[in-house]
């Protein structure tokens, strides 16, 4: 006999949610611009309740500086059923080493941040050079969702 598939769904709390984007550095990214969304994979790091990243110039960055708001998703999968994701949302900042002040200490925090994770990041080894634009989304709202099922019987692969 076999058991009967169940699905359970819950909400994480923050503090769980905050641990799944702290545990990874990969993750969607989507920005809008009127009825425009474009998404994007990107790596990040997360510090002191904001993400780090980097990416090309480009139409994304153009859009993004017109409404600078993103949407990061980070998830986990482990089957069909059986995953973790979580949704952080918040006002978005474009560094540069040319600002002034507390914008230049911004900048270079980023810069260490992202080379704690691959130290040639933005040296002459950098493995994607074209990613020169160093920008941050405040973690202003965060959400996950857990879900986990029931069965012993094998499930397609996520």
């Amino acid at each position: 006999m076999t058991q009967k598939l169940r699905v359970d769904i819950r909400e994480m709390s923050r503090d769980e949610a905050l641990a799944v984007v702290a545990k990874h550095h990969v993750g969607d990214v989507g920005i809008t611009f009127h009825d425009i969304l474009r998404l994007k994979l990107c790596n990040y790091i997360y510090s002191a309740g904001w993400l780090y990243a980097r990416t090309e110039l480009g139409d994304n960055v153009v859009m993004a500086r017109h409404h600078p708001w993103a949407a990061f998703q980070i998830s986990e999968i482990d089957g069909i059923y059986d995953w973790r994701s979580v949704e952080v949302s918040g006002v978005l900042e474009f560094l540069s080493p040319d600002e002034q002040g507390n914008g230049s200490f911004e900048y270079e925090n980023a810069v260490r941040l992202l080379q704690s994770a691959v130290p040639d990041v933005l040296t002459a080894d950098d493995p994607m050079p074209q990613r020169v634009q160093l920008l941050r989304v405040h973690a202003d709202n965060i959400f996950g969702r857990e879900s986990r099922s029931t069965t012993s019987e094998s499930l397609p692969r996520p």
